[in-house]
C-alpha cells in the first residue's frame, strides 16, 4: 500500500498546513545539505516517525524501489566525472562518449552522496503520501494556490500510480507467457523497455481521460470553488509550525556560515570536522515531532 490509508495517527489528524510545512522542511533541508553525517541523521529522524506514526512498513517499500536508481548513480558518477585527486583506476583505452576511464574516490563518495540523498527525498514524497489526506490538502491549498495546487495533489500522487500500472503490466505480460527476465543482459533491456513504452501509452490515455473527466464535471467553471473539509488550527498544529519555522531559520543560518557544505573536489574534506552544536540543534529540532508523537501515541 503506498498510497494515503487511514490510520487515526497523530501526523494524519495535523492541520495540512503543518504536514505539509514539516515534509517541505525535510525536503529542504535534503537538498541543501551536503555532510552525509547530518543527511543520515535528519534520515533517522523521518524513520523514527514513521515507525511511530505506524506507516514504517509501507515506507520501506519506496526505500525498496528506490534503491536501483540509487546504485544506478553511484556506479555512473564516477563513470562520468574525472575530478579528484585519490586515482584508484586510469585507463588508456579512450572509449566513445565516455572517453579515458578515470575513477577517483572522490566521485564514488559523491555519488554515494547523490543515492543517499535521492532515497532520502523519495522517503519525503513517500511520507508525504502516507501521512497526509490528499483531499484535505487539495481542498485547503486550492483556496489559495488554485490550480498549482491541483498540480502538486497530481504530481505526488504520480509515483504510487505509476508503479501501480507497472506491477500490472508485469502480471498481464506474465500471464502472456512473455519472458521479462533473460541471461542476455540486451534482452531484458529490451523486454523492460516495452513495459516502460506501454506504461508510457497507458499515463497518457489515462492523462486523457482525467481531463476529460475533469472538463465534463465542469472543473474551473466556477470562480468560487466547493469545498468539503472544514480545517481548523489546533494547539499541536501551531507548535508543529513554529517548530518548522525555527528549523528553518536555523537552517538558513547553517547555510550562510557554510556548515552544510562539504567539499568533495579535489579533495574529500572530513565531514566530522564541519560538525558543530548548530547542526545538532538543527537535528534536535527535527527529532521534535517524534518526540510529540510519541507523548501523543503514550498519554491519548
Amino acid at each position: 500500500m503506498l498510497t494515503y490509508k487511514n490510520r487515526n495517527s497523530y501526523l494524519q489528524g495535523l492541520h495540512p498546513l503543518s504536514g505539509v510545512m514539516l515534509l517541505l522542511l525535510y525536503l529542504i533541508t535534503f537538498i541543501v545539505m551536503d555532510n552525509p553525517l547530518y543527511i543520515i541523521l535528519i534520515m533517522s529522524s523521518i524513520l523514527f516517525l514513521s515507525y511511530i506514526d505506524g506507516s514504517f512498513k509501507e515506507l520501506f517499500r519506496y526505500i525498496k524501489l528506490i534503491i536501483p536508481f540509487a546504485l544506478l548513480i553511484i556506479i555512473i558518477n564516477p563513470i562520468l566525472v574525472k575530478n579528484g585527486e585519490t586515482v584508484i583506476y586510469e585507463g588508456t583505452i579512450n572509449y566513445p562518449i565516455f572517453g579515458t576511464l578515470r575513477i577517483t574516490v572522490e566521485a564514488i563518495l559523491f555519488g554515494c552522496l547523490n543515492g543517499l540523498r535521492i532515497i532520502c527525498i523519495t522517503l519525503v514524497f513517500g511520507f508525504f503520501n502516507l501521512v497526509i489526506h490528499p483531499d484535505r490538502a487539495f481542498a485547503f491549498f486550492s483556496k489559495y494556490l488554485k490550480n498549482s495546487a491541483l498540480l502538486m495533489s497530481m504530481t505526488i500522487r504520480l509515483f504510487p500510480s505509476m508503479i501501480k500500472s507497472f506491477n500490472s503490466i508485469k502480471e498481464v505480460e506474465k500471464l502472456r507467457g512473455n519472458k521479462l527476465v533473460y541471461d542476455n543482459m540486451k534482452k531484458t533491456l529490451i523486454s523492460q523497455g516495452n513495459i516502460v513504452n506501454i506504461l508510457f501509452l497507458s499515463s497518457m490515455e489515462d492523462a486523457s481521460d482525467m481531463a476529460e473527466a475533469m472538463y465534463s464535471r465542469g472543473y474551473g467553471a466556477s470562480k468560487k470553488r466547493s469545498s468539503y473539509f472544514k480545517e481548523k488550527f489546533k494547539k499541536d498544529d501551531l507548535l508543529i509550525i513554529s517548530l518548522c519555522l525555527i528549523g528553518l531559520i536555523n537552517l538558513f543560518l547553517l547555510k550562510v556560515k557554510g556548515y552544510t557544505d562539504l567539499e568533495f573536489y579535489p579533495k574529500v574534506q572530513n565531514p566530522i570536522e564541519s560538525l558543530n552544536v548548530y547542526g545538532y540543534i538543527f537535528c534536535a529540532i527535527l527529532f521534535s515531532p517524534f518526540f510529540i508523537n510519541w507523548r501523543w501515541k503514550t498519554w491519548k
